[in-house]
């Protein structure tokens, strides 16, 4: 298992890699951050452990939430460049877009996978007392059986009525060719895991947590002082010696090896002795390139659960627990898109969140309301241009000639209702809607007036685009503020639990807020317990 104070720390991977991997020079590892992470402490065994875990189960998490769906797919090689894919090879999970470029690539930790998978084929204690139904009759147990026992009457003499117990439910001993140390030491190693993981591990290990961390304890008892622990910086090191020692004896002298034996065995053993080692299968990283997807669910999990009365537009389909939706089928009921994307392609996203807009439309006796994501229409007309001032007929825009008319439909990450807006120093109350695109960006890339050429293009069309969104609500709404939502690390909390604008920037009326990663983390893994 790693050693988390060996970790060469990676702040503004150039790469955009968040996640550990072999370092280009020597033997160690490096963690690379998430970008804003520049306030992370520096050799904080803790912090890096924390955060370490709590990636493994955010990415754990965006692969259940999204292999299956219709944002990712796993397709035939035939159209493996014609559209945003899923692909399954032994360096993991990897994910494309329409152009081919990889945005999502990583490894699983079998180190961890394999105590948590072992537990599906785990015989929980080497002799174990079950109870099953006998014959034998324990006649000290005899009043606990009075509901099931047959009553003889006697017409004869009412003295002689007797009752009769056909079977009874009785422990027996069942033997178990395995080692019970080697049951408590893989449950040991599993209740550690457990208890970094936050109890967010598969449901069968759940239902048993209070009997593996019982087993788990009798092996400490036994091998371990009271203040050693796997992940503790201090007897780390020492606590793993004697666990390999302890394997290493239990083998020696477990003389019948089932197959038991042998699942548990090497799930203890890849986790000891286990690295990420590409030529057994692992992948020469863990880890995700362009975590801007993730970024966005987190986001979107935590405006939806704390705000989701005041979303006007979402373009998102997570899922979220105890959701119900009644739009979609009943395999998609926890889904939030509740509306197919006008232009959306069946090849990737094509559901957002969407709810009526307070804009009628003209046609018909019915006050039809406008829905959001109807606003977003951008419309190119191919027809001569006609000047209305000589044809007054076409002032109407009904009248006009569109049949010539190009479309398309732009999707701002979130649209929201806001009830202020901030003018220099004075707020105003009113009604109002705020748009918000989420950049996963570090703060510097605002700030740098030199930018590569490829940073500067995307600059310069991620305000063109959010222009372009704030132009088109302006028609219809009163904007109190668009800003870019980018993950910020706080080393002491904020003022504002979610976050703080970024004061000395302001990009063409664009603000910068700096959101609370781990905040919105915590939230995001909140369905998962």
């Amino acid at each position: 298992m790693f050693d988390f104070s060996s970790f060469n720390l990676v702040k503004g991977s150039k790469d955009f890699f968040i996640g550990i991997r072999k370092s280009k020079v020597g033997d160690n590892f490096e963690f690379c951050l998430p970008n804003g992470f520049e306030n992370f402490p520096e050799d904080d065994f803790n912090a890096v452990r924390d955060l370490f875990f709590k990636m493994y189960r955010t990415f754990r998490k965006f692969e259940r939430d999204n292999l299956d769906s219709n944002r990712f797919n796993i397709n035939q090689p035939d159209f493996q460049r014609e559209q945003d894919q899923t692909t399954i090879s032994s360096g993991g999970v990897k994910i494309q877009t329409e152009e081919g470029d990889i945005c999502v690539l990583y490894s699983k930790i079998k180190m961890i996978e394999r105590v948590l998978e072992a537990y599906d084929d785990l015989a929980i204690n080497s002799i174990q007392k079950k109870v099953r139904r006998s014959e034998d009759i324990d006649y000290s147990q005899l009043h606990k059986y009075l509901d099931r026992a047959i009553y003889l009457k006697d017409d004869l003499n009412i003295n002689n009525d007797v009752i009769y117990v056909e079977m009874m439910d009785l422990p027996c001993l069942t033997i178990r060719y395995q080692s019970t140390d080697i049951v408590n030491l893989y449950c040991y190693i599993l209740d550690e895991i457990v208890e970094q993981l936050n109890g967010d591990v598969p449901d069968n290990i759940k239902a048993r947590s209070q009997e593996i961390h019982f087993l788990a304890q009798g092996f400490k008892e036994d091998y371990l002082t009271s203040n050693q622990s796997i992940f503790d910086q201090d007897t780390f090191e020492e606590t793993i010696n004697v666990l390999k020692e302890s394997l290493d004896n239990i083998d020696k002298n477990t003389y019948y090896k089932d197959t038991d034996y042998w699942g548990i065995y090497e799930a203890i053993e890849t986790f000891l002795y286990g690295d990420l080692n590409p030529e057994k299968g692992d992948g020469e990283f863990w880890g995700i390139y362009g975590f801007s997807l993730i970024w966005e669910d987190m986001c979107h999990s935590y405006f939806f659960k704390k705000h989701r009365n005041e979303i006007c537009y979402a373009d998102t389909d997570i899922p979220l627990k105890d959701y119900d939706n009644p739009q979609r089928e009943e395999e998609d009921k926890h889904r939030v898109g509740n509306r197919k994307a006008n232009g959306g392609s069946a090849r990737w996203n094509q559901w957002v969140y969407c709810t009526n807009s307070n804009i009628s439309k003209s046609s018909g006796k019915v006050a039809e309301k406008f829905q959001w994501d109807e606003l977003f229409c951008i419309e190119f007309d191919l027809n001569d241009g006609t000047l209305v001032y000589q044809q007054p007929k076409y002032n109407k825009f009904e009248k006009r000639n569109r049949s010539q008319a190009l479309r398309r439909f732009i999707r701002p990450d979130l649209i929201i209702e806001s009830n202020t807006k901030k003018i220099d120093n004075n707020v105003i109350e009113g009604n109002f809607i705020k748009i918000i695109d989420y950049k996963d960006v570090p703060l510097k890339f605002y700030k740098n007036k030199k930018l590569a050429p490829k940073s500067a293009n995307k600059y310069h069309l991620d305000i063109i685009k959010q222009l372009t969104y704030e132009y088109a609500l302006q028609q219809t709404h009163e904007v109190s503020a668009s800003e870019f939502f980018i993950p910020y690390y706080y080393n002491v909390e904020p003022s504002n639990p979610l976050g703080e604008l970024e004061q000395k920037l302001n990009l063409n009326g664009i603000v910068i807020f700096r959101a609370n990663f781990s905040l919105i983390q915590n939230i995001y893994l909140e369905d998962n317990l």
